[in-house]
């Protein structure tokens, strides 16, 4: 059986589709739209367009610089740091200042000091003097002597041995000829020879020359100390027309009074 075109046993037969509705053609893409965009699969989209590093590489460069600017400012930092205290390490100390005799010494050297000169009677050779708040002595000089060692004054050696290497002799009287001070400054080997002689000997070991004292006296006493390298003995001898008490006032003062002059000597 033949059917009509246009129908066929369901009613329906090839069909024509209206115009505008065929096989399209191609047609160019419209600008601004991506004939790709909205495809997917069938392969892979094109690859974006490379980005510029031109920024990256100025930040580098400026970070660089940066760095190298810290860098040095710290390295100055240290050099000046450094040479500070390179500088105190040397020893940029001003030197003490000098006359135009004397020899700087460096620092750090030790060096012997010079040996202080012998003492010599000279040096008080004079009439004594001592006020003090309300005392007030005076003695006239009488005479004064200087030895090469110890052996007039001592009996047995005894001074010598406690390193006694010479002796200044000074001799005063007061109170109307009714009191005499005999006075020793020993020269002893040194100060701590000095220190160890207080108190190592008695009057027994003591022989005053003849003239520097009052032989039949009534009141004698003697004191000694120690300064710097010297030994100081004193005798204070009078008649019964003294009392103890003006004995002993002169004694005292004028005992202090020679140890404070060597101590500024």
């Amino acid at each position: 059986m033949t059917y009509p075109p246009g129908s066929g046993p369901y009613g329906y037969g090839p069909q024509h589709q209206p115009p505008g509705w065929g096989q399209p053609g191609y047609q160019p893409p419209q600008p601004g739209w991506d004939p790709n965009q909205g495809y997917p699969g069938g392969g892979y989209p094109p690859p974006p367009p490379p980005k510029s590093n031109t920024g990256l590489i100025i930040g580098i460069v400026v970070a660089t610089i940066a760095v190298l600017v810290v860098g040095a400012g710290a390295l100055v930092l240290i050099d000046r740091n450094k040479r500070g205290e390179d500088n105190r390490a040397t020893g940029t100390t001003t030197p003490e200042l000098v006359t135009a005799t004397e020899t700087a010494t460096p620092r750090g050297t030790a060096t012997a000091q010079p040996v202080a000169t012998k003492f010599s009677y000279r040096e008080q050779a004079k009439d004594w003097n001592f006020r003090l708040g309300d005392v007030a002595l005076h003695a006239d000089w009488v005479d004064g002597r200087d030895a090469s060692n110890c052996g007039d004054i001592e009996v047995g050696g005894k001074l010598t041995a406690l390193g006694c290497q010479y002796v200044a002799e000074m001799v005063y009287r007061s109170e109307r000829g009714g009191l005499m001070l005999t006075q020793y400054v020993l020269g002893m080997a040194d100060a701590d020879k000095a220190a160890a002689a207080v108190g190592r000997y008695t009057d027994e070991d003591l022989q005053p020359r003849p003239g520097s004292y009052i032989e039949d006296f009534t009141i004698g006493k003697w004191k000694d100390d120690s300064e710097k390298q010297f030994l100081v003995i004193i005798l204070v001898t009078t008649t019964a027309a003294v009392d103890e008490e003006t004995a002993s006032k002169y004694l005292r003062y004028l005992h202090q009074d020679m140890l404070g002059a060597l101590a500024f000597r």
